[in-house]
């Protein structure tokens, strides 16, 4: 790197430690440090889905992917571009909860304690993974960048990487966070772009159809030709709906807004913003597999991102490319860490007979943010290939996400019901997979063996045959084992589930006050909204569209189409 690089970086740095100590007001109270009092508008809840949402991990996996299948490697992370409309709805959900974290949500939904708890042990194991999967990346790019420079030993980089995190989020909890996201969201897109025109120039006239075979142009894998067929990529998108609801950080993204319609609309353009990235990390992936050929083809697919920047930037355009990369990275980490104290101290420390003054209940937050981080190193130490934590990470959330839909929508789940279904489901997906890699078994598929003792042949499948079996699966078994313990079990208490359901067709007030006043006259009357039942009588409760709902599922389904035709027509004037 050039001393310009390193200006750059040393200047980023100082902005974003200036920036956390700014919010450091922010941590008189839980609602304050947890949820930045609930205040943010729809430009900052853009800022801050837009960087919880995007990080280089997603940028590196996307790239390596399409190096080695073409552009449709994407779908992985492109079929997300699909959920938007679905978040549309999903937003104003977790809104109308009004909780802190999502855990709570088992607590109030199902009165149980024990589910909170487990959940939010699960889930801080989880996000430490996927915040030490964020530094294993960070250094993977990082020391390619640097190659032929210095480069410090992983652990010292790890260290300093969520040290910086740390230090914002102590500061000045959400605040920080989505001060900072809204700094570096700007970053992200100059690490998104940056390659682009570089990467065309050192292609010349002969471009990438003459270095490339046409099927890296499909976005579609035809046949047998790849694993992300047209089937592939619906059971890949099936299983991100439903995993998307068990997320860690929702009741942080939702809760925060300052209405509905904050929420809302801040959700679905802050989530866009990252679909376009995704977009633009296909062609960085097509340009790497148009340069990175022949003798200089990657041993590892996953270093594409790295020797592409090296090889393509001149001085001082490499600083902007590491701290694009550390930009998206804390964002995302900051947004997981917050999540993660917010459930230690109200679905841990809390229940195990903690002090209920706020102030302590802030220092142990911060406290648990730190620790989190620590262990997060270490876990990155055991790290060494990206695709195949990406797709663990794509249905870890799988059984958590099926009960809280269920939660939403269906009177009748027990309590039971949801410790069958998490842990058969985790059975499945990851005691069964963890004991076969023990066993020597690298290519073990739990779904695929139950589904072959079932009787269906397997073996006359593709590959993408395989993966959209495995994802279909993965998506359905969790609620076929809910409905059907549910259905043998006792039902719950309808009162305690009406009150619940009424609070949850209650629109979130304009102000605290007018939001107070109509959740009381709920209460007085938990069946005041039935009328908008889509199925009246029914244990299901699904609600009529009203006209903000229509309009905004119309917009959002036009724009993912939009997008979608627009790679198309690139990918087909490139070949």
């Amino acid at each position: 790197m050039h001393p310009s690089d390193y200006a750059i970086i040393a200047t980023y740095l100082a902005v974003v430690l200036v920036l956390g100590r700014r919010a450091r007001g922010a941590t008189d109270s839980e609602e304050a440090f947890f949820l930045a009092g609930r205040k943010l508008g729809i430009l900052r809840q853009s800022f801050f889905n837009f960087g919880q949402s995007t990080d280089a991990n997603t940028a590196v996996s996307t790239v390596s992917f399409v190096y080695g299948e073409g552009a449709s490697g994407a779908w992985l992370q492109l079929q997300l571009i699909f959920l938007n409309p679905y978040y549309w709805f999903m937003n104003v959900w977790f809104r109308r909860t009004r909780l802190v974290t999502t855990a709570d949500l088992f607590e109030e939904r199902l009165q149980s304690s024990r589910l909170a708890r487990f959940y939010a042990a699960f889930q801080i194991g989880v996000a430490v993974v996927g915040i030490a999967f964020a530094n294993f990346v960070s250094y993977k790019v990082a020391a390619a960048l640097m190659q032929g420079g210095p480069m410090v030993a992983p652990w010292v980089f790890y260290s300093g990487f969520v040290a910086i995190v740390g230090y914002y989020v102590v500061m000045g909890g959400l605040e920080a966070t989505v001060l900072n996201q809204m700094f570096q969201g700007v970053l992200v897109l100059v690490f998104s772009v940056i390659l682009l025109p570089f990467g065309w120039r050192e292609l010349g006239g002969e471009g990438l159809h003459n270095r490339l075979p046409q099927r890296m142009f499909d976005i579609i894998a035809a046949g047998d030709g790849g694993e992300f067929t047209v089937w592939a990529v619906l059971a890949v998108l099936l299983v991100s709906i439903i995993q998307a609801n068990g997320n860690i950080a929702n009741m942080g993204l939702a809760g925060s807004a300052r209405g509905e319609f904050a929420a809302r609309l801040g959700g679905v353009t802050g989530t866009y913003a990252k679909r376009i990235m995704i977009a633009l990390w296909v062609f960085v992936g097509l340009i790497a597999a148009g340069l990175c050929r022949g003798d200089a083809s990657l041993a590892d697919p996953d270093l594409a991102w790295g020797a592409l920047s090296r090889r393509l930037l001149p001085p001082g355009f490499l600083g902007f490319m590491f701290i694009g990369l550390v930009a998206a990275n804390m964002a995302s980490i900051a947004t997981k860490t917050m999540a993660i104290s917010a459930l230690f101290v109200r679905n841990l420390y809390r229940p195990a007979g903690g002090a209920r003054d706020e102030r302590r209940e802030v220092v142990v937050a911060q406290l648990a943010g730190v620790a989190a981080l620590a262990a997060s190193v270490m876990t990155a130490l055991a790290m060494n290939e990206a695709a195949s934590v990406t797709k663990f990470i794509l249905t870890i959330n799988l059984p958590f996400g099926a009960a809280i839909l269920l939660m939403f929508f269906w009177r009748r789940l027990t309590t039971a019901a949801v410790w069958w279904g998490v842990l058969s489901t985790g059975v499945l997906i990851l005691v069964m997979p963890f004991g076969a890699r023990l066993a020597g078994y690298d290519q073990f598929s739990a779904e695929g063996w139950v589904l072959a003792r079932a009787g269906l042949p397997l073996a006359g499948y593709g590959p993408g045959g395989h993966l959209a079996t495995q994802f279909l699966f993965d998506a359905l078994f969790p609620f076929a084992v809910m409905i059907a313990v549910s259905l043998v079990t006792k039902p719950p208490a309808q009162e305690r589930v009406a009150g619940f359901f009424g609070k949850m067709k209650t629109p979130v007030g304009a102000t605290r006050q007018l939001d107070e006043a109509a959740l009381e006259e709920t209460r007085r009357n938990p069946g005041r909204f039935d009328g908008t039942k889509l199925f009246p009588g029914s244990s299901w409760d699904f609600t009529k569209w009203d006209r903000t709902d229509a309009i905004g599922f119309a917009a959002c389904c036009a724009a993912s189409v939009a997008i979608l035709g627009v790679i198309w027509l690139v990918l087909n004037w490139l070949r």
